[in-house]
């Protein structure tokens, strides 16, 4: 289980349901203001499988530098090279990434915001020993997920 002290904390949580993340985020979707949102963030760790054309073209949606306030690419750097964020034992090989993205929205009552947002993510390539702000094209290079959960975190 995941522990909420931590200031970035990636959780497998494979089966993670509405019901289960209304729970685990109660006490933030309470303090939220009447118009705001809480957004729960989603992780997918994948392992680098090489140089590989999919077989399709197009553009490819940059990633972000600060999927939120407080996930920015620093922050996330900063604590991904200094501790193992992960709550499953883990260790990065070369060409592993890391991608953010927001999986979920909730408004002040914790009801799940059903609307169509814009694809934003951030992604993190592990290289040369350290995490790097960095990204796969998809159209070009083949990756196959190895774990993913959400993001547990409190932002001092």
């Amino acid at each position: 289980m995941c522990n909420r002290k931590e200031r970035l904390k990636l959780c497998a949580c494979s089966d993670m349901n509405t019901d289960k993340i209304q729970k685990l985020y109660s006490d933030e979707i309470k303090s939220l203001g009447k118009k705001d949102f809480l957004k729960v963030i989603r992780w997918k760790l994948s392992k680098y499988l090489g140089h590989e054309w999919s077989g399709m073209d197009g553009l490819m949606i940059m990633p972000s530098k600060n999927l939120t306030q407080g996930l920015t690419e620093n922050f996330v750097i900063e604590e991904l090279n200094k501790q193992n964020c992960f709550d499953f034992d883990y260790i990065p090989n070369e060409g592993d990434n890391l991608i953010f993205e927001i999986g979920w929205l909730f408004n002040k009552r914790g009801k799940k915001i059903e609307r169509e947002l814009e694809y934003e993510y951030s992604s993190y390539i592990f290289k040369a020993n350290k995490w790097k702000a960095d990204s796969y094209n998809p159209f070009y290079e083949k990756t196959e997920i190895i774990n993913e959960g959400i993001l547990k975190n409190i932002w001092e």
